[in-house]
């Protein structure tokens, strides 16, 4: 159940803004961008972001080098 006042995600707006998209490095399907999150990973020996869907984050996939803490999200 959703806090009063929340916004469902992802929004249709979003859904309609082409430019909201990115594709998830982990299942690698288009994604709203408000039903995705950045995780800092190291590639080739350099901070990197790596964009991920919350069902893949919410699943345990995490970017090599990724060190930090992850907090589950709405799918």
């Amino acid at each position: 159940m959703q806090p009063s006042g929340a916004a469902s995600m992802p929004s249709d707006k979003a859904k309609l803004n082409k430019s909201l998209v990115a594709t998830c490095v982990a299942c690698n399907k288009p994604v709203s961008t408000e039903s995705a999150v950045a995780l800092t990973g190291i590639e080739d020996g350099h901070h990197k972001q790596f964009v991920v869907c919350n069902v893949c984050a919410n699943k345990g996939w995490r970017p090599p080098g990724f060190a930090g803490l992850y907090t589950m999200r709405q799918e």
